[in-house]
């Protein structure tokens, strides 16, 4: 078991009893990016996909005086080309009230430590263009690789899959 204590915050894993935590989180997230939109998913989905027998993800939970005040999720991923297992960050989401206090940092440093722990040789994430955490990923010491974040999805990937046999 990890957690930490720094800025004045403890940082701790997620457990079941926080899948409507991290629900609220990240609807603050999607309200974030796209104001007004409903959330595409639930607590209990989240419940399902992050403590069932398979968990698809890990989060990590940014408390002050006991109350959550963020979070972040990430899961383990493959950098085929080094041949080594590597972090993928999720999502990352601060309640408003707690941003520039230090929050962010310390989950990403917790995920950092982590990654460390596990032999992971890098973490990763993906950001929207113009975007104001690229600055605060900047600073904490990633870099853009100028890569686009494609995706396939809908139509466009059920046509995919029907055009093989």
């Amino acid at each position: 078991m990890y957690e930490s204590v720094s800025h004045g915050l403890t940082v701790r894993p997620a457990i079941v009893q926080d899948a409507e935590t991290i629900f609220t989180f990240v609807s603050g997230l999607i309200d974030d990016h796209l104001p007004g939109q409903a959330p595409w998913t639930s607590a209990a989905r989240i419940e399902a996909d992050g403590f069932g027998p398979d968990p698809l993800f890990e989060a990590l939970i940014a408390e002050r005086d006991a109350k959550p005040v963020g979070f972040v999720s990430f899961f383990r991923g493959y950098a085929g080309w080094r041949g080594k297992p590597m972090g993928i960050v999720h999502a990352l989401y601060v309640v408003p009230e707690e941003r520039r206090t230090g929050a962010a940092r310390v989950l990403m440093a917790t995920v950092a430590k982590i990654a460390m722990e596990r032999g992971w040789v890098r973490v990763e994430l993906f950001v929207e263009d113009e975007r104001p955490a690229i600055r605060f990923y900047e600073a904490i010491g990633m870099h853009d690789l100028h890569h686009r974040h494609m995706r396939l999805d809908g139509e466009a990937l059920a046509q995919l899959a029907a055009s093989v046999l």
